[in-house]
């Protein structure tokens, strides 16, 4: 028994959104990397700022979406808008900062403590040279690292 034409294209347009509803289900479901135990590249904030702003593509491709231990001096700690602390790592560049927003709350740091955070780096935002600002590379889900 011969399908016509409509029938063959109508059965490919529902396997094709059952297998996109499937990968999609798949993407949705898919567990959080555990950054906490994870293995990470390691470099100072200094030198990670510094390849960020000489060399992007080069940077990217090394460190964005990774997970990236980064050691410097403590600049200042706050809390964002979702009450998650921030840390900020010194640069060599005046107000630019190693951005690390924190899964948990490290207790008892204060400006100019030196210490390793690991954390999944998300990129460069760059700042508005004109309006004299400086950007920053952000580091997300980050912990203390020994």
């Amino acid at each position: 028994m011969k399908r016509n034409l409509k029938t063959n294209i109508l059965i490919f347009f529902i396997a094709l959104i059952l297998i996109a509803v499937a990968a999609g289900y798949m993407m949705w479901n898919k567990p959080h990397e555990n950054v906490k135990d994870a293995s990470a590249d390691k470099i100072s904030a200094v030198d990670l700022y510094k390849i960020f702003t000489s060399d992007s593509a080069k940077a990217r491709s090394m460190y964005l979406n990774k997970v990236v231990a980064v050691s410097g001096e403590v600049v200042r700690v706050s809390d964002n808008q979702q009450n998650q602390q921030v840390i900020f790592l010194k640069t060599q560049t005046a107000d630019a900062f190693i951005n690390c927003t924190m899964e948990e709350n490290a207790n008892n740091l204060k400006a100019g403590d030196i210490i390793v955070l690991k954390g999944i780096c998300s990129g460069y935002i760059s700042g508005d040279p004109d309006m004299g600002l400086a950007g920053d590379v952000f580091l997300t889900r980050c912990y203390i690292s020994t």
